[in-house]
């Protein structure tokens, strides 16, 4: 017994031995956990930083009270980047406080180098300077800061404007003089590239044709950190897409007061002269690593390589749906509504007024005379059936169900499906009419004016005059609060601006005002600033034709509007 009670004494002694140390060594490390928790909760914190948060192009300047600047791109995990993507560090933003450690990156930024030098290659005339327009343009309307650099207009400010053939021959001394220009062109486009901290697109316009000179084009771009070339090269074999080139090409400067005999086989000896050396880009330029993009018939088949990112990605989409076929745009607002005559602000409902319905019928006749005047004219595929885009507001159906009515034996044709059937609330995806397709989107739809929606701008102005004034500092990034910005109306219409690049019929859309002038400014070229104030009366159809350098505009007012309908202030 007396055994067993020893034993027993010395295994409590033990245990309580033992678990005094376990307790002092659980206090030790719970001090240090005290001590590492500010780190790991501030580890934790970045680490929810470092998620991609959105996508979306910086605008600049100062947010106003309900603007979207504020939504920008956090800088993504290093394990998240792309295989030999570069970052150049000053392009990113710091945020102001110091426990903010997570860094704000443009657009695209987080998946390539934030500045993009695109470098146009091909022979005369294959449609490279047409391509660099259109790719401003898409950028620009996109929010991406963009300029081109033209090496002819270089080589013309150095008094070399009416340069014959000869200029352009492979001797020593002529090769030498087009190298200087290049050179000269191709820094420019560098430097204004390094102005900019964030994502920018500079063009490169120029032939390009030789593996040494795109060569030289990367080694100059690896010596500044944080800018990418890629290569677009427009390869074209369609005689009648040449021949159009060639006559274009014959009234620039080179030779504008030149007897178009004579120009003619100018430059044509100035095509055999870069035939003679040209080289198309190859997978095997650059170690492999080099990125470009091929067209071919401008846009009939598109190529990419190593063109990875959101910015490579939006311009290799948008040039595989490109062309050059003449074709009408019309843009309308829809027809006058009850809604409408009341100043309330949102969708309005179905119901038009007469002045209204009249609208609609000139607008059908319109179409027809437009198209006889394109059958007169041959262009045989954009007189075909035209398509006809519009929202999924009430109204937008009602304009184009009284435009199908009023002229219901000329357009549609019998056992074809009419939409007089369907209730006006209850838009069809599509319409198919003797004449044209209708297709309705909500990506159509007026910019959402959130909680003033059913309201008069009247009564916002008397019952939010903040909001007001918020509106009248800053118009395009004002966002109605749980509702949109033009910005916002830009963003969601780029699938629509694809498919009326894509299109190669004549396009009627029928819309709000807003989304009519922001459609307006892409074709047009307008600057951003001026969306919200552009003038797009009732009962006018807008015709854009877009053409190789520029977009023919002219508008027609087919019906007058109510007395009291308001003049719109958005």
């Amino acid at each position: 017994m007396i055994w067993v009670h020893v034993t027993l004494l010395l295994g409590a002694f033990c245990c309580g031995y033992l678990f005094g140390r376990k307790r002092r060594a659980s206090g030790e490390n719970g001090n240090e956990k005290e001590k590492l928790c500010p780190r790991r909760r501030s580890e934790s914190v970045l680490s929810d930083r470092e998620a991609i948060l959105e996508l979306e192009p910086q605008t600049g300047g100062q947010p106003a009270l309900g603007t979207s600047s504020h939504r920008r791109t956090v800088k993504s995990p290093a394990r998240h980047r792309s295989r030999g993507a570069e970052r150049d560090d000053s392009s990113s933003v710091s945020f102001a406080s110091s426990e903010d450690v997570a860094k704000i990156y443009g657009l695209g930024g987080y998946s390539q180098s934030s500045r993009v030098l695109l470098c146009m290659v091909g022979l005369p005339a294959r449609g490279k300077s047409y391509i660099t327009k259109m790719l401003m343009r898409y950028l620009a309307w996109s929010g991406f800061p963009v300029k081109a650099f033209n090496a002819g207009n270089v080589r013309r400010q150095t008094g070399n404007c009416s340069a014959s053939a000869e200029f352009f021959s492979g001797s020593e001394s002529a090769t030498k003089m087009r190298e200087q220009i290049a050179d000269e062109c191709m820094h420019e486009a560098i430097a204004w590239l390094r102005m900019h901290k964030s994502v920018c697109v500079a063009i490169f316009d120029a032939t390009n044709t030789t593996t040494r000179r795109r060569q030289r084009i990367i080694d100059k771009c690896r010596q500044v950190t944080g800018i990418t070339p890629v290569f677009v090269e427009s390869i074209c074999e369609n005689k009648e897409i040449l021949e159009r080139n060639y006559t274009l090409k014959l009234m620039n400067d080179d030779y504008r007061n030149m007897d178009p005999v004579k120009a003619r086989l100018d430059f044509v000896r100035r095509v055999e002269e870069y035939k003679s050396r040209y080289q198309t880009v190859t997978d095997q330029e650059d170690d492999g690593e080099i990125c470009y993009v091929k067209l071919y018939n401008v846009g009939q088949k598109v190529e990419m390589h190593h063109c990875s990112g959101y910015l490579m990605s939006q311009i290799g989409f948008f040039l595989s749906n490109i062309h050059i076929q003449p074709r009408c745009i019309w843009l309308t607002r829809h027809a006058e509504s009850e809604d409408q005559l009341s100043g309330i602000l949102g969708s309005h409902s179905s119901d038009l007024t007469l002045n209204g319905r009249n609208y609609c019928r000139e607008l059908a006749s319109f179409l027809h005379r437009c198209r006889r005047e394109m059958e007169e004219s041959g262009h045989v595929e954009s007189c075909g059936d035209f398509l006809v885009l519009m929202g999924t507001a009430p109204v937008h159906y009602s304009t184009l169900q009284s435009m199908i009515k009023s002229s219901s034996s000329s357009l549609c044709s019998e056992g074809d499906p009419s939409p007089s059937s369907a209730g006006a609330s209850s838009p069809p995806t599509a319409v198919n009419c003797k004449g044209f397709q209708a297709m309705s989107s909500s990506l159509l739809n007026e910019l959402d004016g959130g909680v003033c929606n059913g309201l008069s701008y009247a009564e916002i102005k008397r019952d939010y005059p903040d909001l007001w004034a918020a509106r009248e500092r800053d118009k395009l990034n004002f966002r109605y609060p749980n509702g949109e910005s033009y910005q916002d109306v830009i963003g969601r219409l780029r699938p629509i601006i694809i498919e009326l690049e894509r299109q190669r019929r004549s396009i009627l859309v029928i819309s709000h005002l807003a989304v009519q002038r922001c459609l307006y400014a892409y074709f047009t070229g307008t600057p951003m600033e001026e969306i919200p104030y552009l003038n797009m009366d009732m009962h006018t159809v807008v015709e854009l034709q877009p053409g190789a350098f520029d977009c023919q505009v002219r508008s027609e007012k087919l019906w007058d509007t109510s007395p009291e309908c308001p003049t719109p202030l958005r």
